[in-house]
């Protein structure tokens, strides 16, 4: 049987992580045109951009994960024969970064800067094929200063516009969080930090003026995942629909006597059975002003909606609600329906109130059973 013969590297021999990286560490950083894309070329154009850091002054394996994947790509595209575009900035506006610089007792200019300095220097030390000579800062008067100027003209052209609505507020953080960024009920940043529900004036963006532009340019989005498509279409918000307005039985206060609701079968209107509101609507919160116990049930689908939508699926919610006690008249037929406080019903869809069909709608269907 022949003997197993066992070779064993010297030191000089093995692979030199240290010493290797360096030496080309210091030859991509000699050449800051090496990765920067041709102004005029005939090869086709491919455009890489990750998401933005937060300059917290060091990366974490997030980072990495998140900018090698890019990095990948970019020298990909970059081989197959593509004029490649490949910047990188920071994240660096907003009241985060000056909550840090004051629990650090340093000026958030300085803060912020040393941070940028700190992490662009691991990101260089990794490697990443990012052009530097396009590296923008948010902070910086000269980024910000177009942030502004698109804003005036979304203003001026009617898109931008504000109106009271609830939001994740971060006690923390002392700012408003995306339904993304909260976990579990509590902050991303600060995982220990319940989220609360405030209504704050804001401003917002017509985006459903282009909503028909942005889902139609959905369909380009070849490999997409289709969770993020979706996501997209959610954010887009279109639908195409009626308004009819029930008069509701009594006074309920300043909210009026009429709930509008948003339709997208019309024609189904004879069949309908209740009017469901969202637990947010301002009609419920004049409902439940001295009934302490309704605001009590209405305040627990809150908290159900709440969970779900952190989850991302607010149509798997086991749909249910209360009754409000009230009637409101069908415009159509005279009918009296009852009128349920849904935990299922978005405020920020519609108008907060659609009418139950349940022989013509699944939704509808599964609340009545």
């Amino acid at each position: 049987m022949p003997q197993e013969h066992k070779t064993v590297a010297t030191r000089d021999e093995r692979y030199d992580a240290q010493r290797i990286e360096q030496k080309w560490a210091k030859r991509w950083q000699s050449d800051p045109s090496l990765y920067a894309a041709e102004v005029n070329s005939s090869k086709p154009k491919y455009y890489v951009l990750e998401m933005l850091p937060y300059p917290s002054g060091a990366l974490h394996m997030g980072h990495v994960r998140n900018y090698a994947i890019g990095d990948a790509l970019a020298r990909y595209m970059w081989m197959n024969g593509y004029n490649v575009l490949h910047p990188m900035g920071w994240d660096s506006f907003g009241l985060p970064a000056e909550n840090a610089a004051i629990k650090n007792n340093t000026p958030p200019r300085e803060w912020t800067l040393q941070n940028i300095a700190a992490m662009k220097t691991q990101m260089k030390r990794l490697g990443f094929a990012y052009d530097w000579s396009r590296e923008v800062t948010t902070c910086l008067p000269e980024y910000y200063r177009w942030n502004q100027w698109f804003f005036l003209k979304l203003y001026e052209s009617g898109l931008a516009y504000r109106k009271k609505s609830k939001v994740n507020w971060c006690p923390e953080c002392c700012t408003v969080l995306a339904n993304e960024q909260v976990v579990n009920g509590n902050c991303w940043r600060h995982e220990d930090t319940p989220v609360e529900q405030r209504e704050l004036e804001q401003w917002f963006l017509r985006i459903t003026k282009y909503a028909d532009e942005l889902l139609r340019d959905l369909e380009k989005l070849e490999g997409w995942p289709e969770k993020v498509r979706i996501m997209q279409q959610n954010w887009i918000g279109r639908s195409e629909g009626a308004l009819v307005d029930f008069d509701l039985g009594g006074t309920v206060g300043p909210a009026g006597s009429t709930i509008t609701v948003f339709t997208t079968r019309v024609d189904t209107i004879y069949g309908a059975t209740s009017v469901q509101l969202a637990p947010e609507h301002p009609i419920v919160k004049d409902m439940t002003a001295r009934d302490l116990d309704l605001r009590a049930k209405v305040e627990q689908l809150i908290a159900e909606q709440r969970k779900a939508k952190e989850v991302g699926d607010i149509g798997a919610i086991d749909k249910h609600g209360v009754f409000t006690g009230r009637y409101a008249k069908n415009p159509y037929n005279g009918e009296a329906v009852p009128v349920w406080v849904a935990n299922y019903i978005l405020m920020d869809y519609g108008t907060g109130a659609i009418m139950s069909v349940p022989a013509h709608d699944e939704r509808d269907y599964e609340f009545a059973d």
